[in-house]
């Protein structure tokens, strides 16, 4: 009997086993197909084309950053056109291209004959103001905007001047004072001076950014009211104006200094609009 029912029990047993893996293996097999597919997304990506420099644009940076480092200083020649072609492994109408885009920007000079050649060369203010007047010019920029921004401008490097201003440089503005007093009655020499007086007041502020396009800014609007008449009167209150400035300056009240410049260019601007 007990043989019996342990052979009983080894068959029921097995066909539970049977069963239940059965089962199982079915079960994960309806998993298997009831899981949902998922799909690989693509991302959508966005790409800016690509602008590949011309090659002449390649060698004027080169040649620019050699410059603008300081590793060839103003004054000395590059080497000959032969040498640096052959160097850079450009053809000649690549390299003159170069030396044309740094030529516009100011730092060479090509200069003719035996003893001529590529020099290199500090730009000036007038580069700057040559720049940015196309720019003005070209955005439709009227008068007024020019004078808002000197307005803004100047009285800070006045601010400055008063604490920074060098003797000599004071020195510089007075005889530019005097000067202006004896000029009253002739229009082109007061002029002259009174933008020489506002150019003293640009360096002595030792702020090279504001002296660049204070003066280019200056110079653009002395070009658009190149034609603007002065009376003698006028010319007197100018120069009344610009002995409270330098007092101003030279009693090292930045404060004061600086409104007296902004009521001077204020009063210019007044001019201008009566004509």
């Amino acid at each position: 009997m007990r043989r019996l029912l342990s052979v009983a029990n080894e068959a029921l047993f097995s066909n539970y086993a049977s069963d239940t893996v059965g089962r199982s293996a079915s079960e994960k097999s309806k998993g298997k197909q009831s899981e949902p597919k998922v799909a690989k997304s693509r991302q959508t990506v966005r790409l800016d084309t690509l602008k590949v420099p011309r090659a002449s644009e390649l060698v004027a940076e080169k040649l620019r950053s050699l410059i603008v480092t300081g590793e060839v200083p103003p004054g000395a020649g590059l080497p000959s056109e032969k040498e640096l072609v052959a160097q850079l492994g450009v053809s000649r109408a690549t390299f003159r291209e170069a030396l044309r885009m740094l030529e516009s920007e100011g730092l060479i000079a090509t200069r003719p004959g035996p003893k001529g050649g590529i020099v290199v060369q500090k730009p000036g203010p007038a580069h700057l103001t040559r720049s940015l007047s196309v720019l003005l010019q070209m955005d439709e920029v009227p008068l007024s905007a020019l004078l808002e921004a000197r307005r803004l401008l100047e009285p800070l490097c006045a601010n400055l001047a008063a604490e920074r201003a060098t003797p000599q440089e004071l020195l510089a503005l007075e005889n530019s004072v005097e000067a202006m007093r004896s000029s009253v009655g002739d229009t082109t020499l007061y002029v002259e001076e009174q933008l020489r007086f506002h150019l003293g007041i640009f360096v002595a502020a030792h702020n090279a950014v504001l002296r660049l396009y204070t003066i280019s800014i200056g110079d653009i609007i002395t070009a658009r009211t190149a034609q603007v008449g002065l009376s003698e009167a006028e010319q007197l209150t100018g120069v009344k104006a610009v002995e409270g400035i330098l007092a101003a300056l030279v009693a090292k009240n930045g404060t004061l200094a600086a409104r007296k410049v902004e009521a001077h260019l204020r009063a210019f601007d007044s001019v201008l609009q009566r004509q």
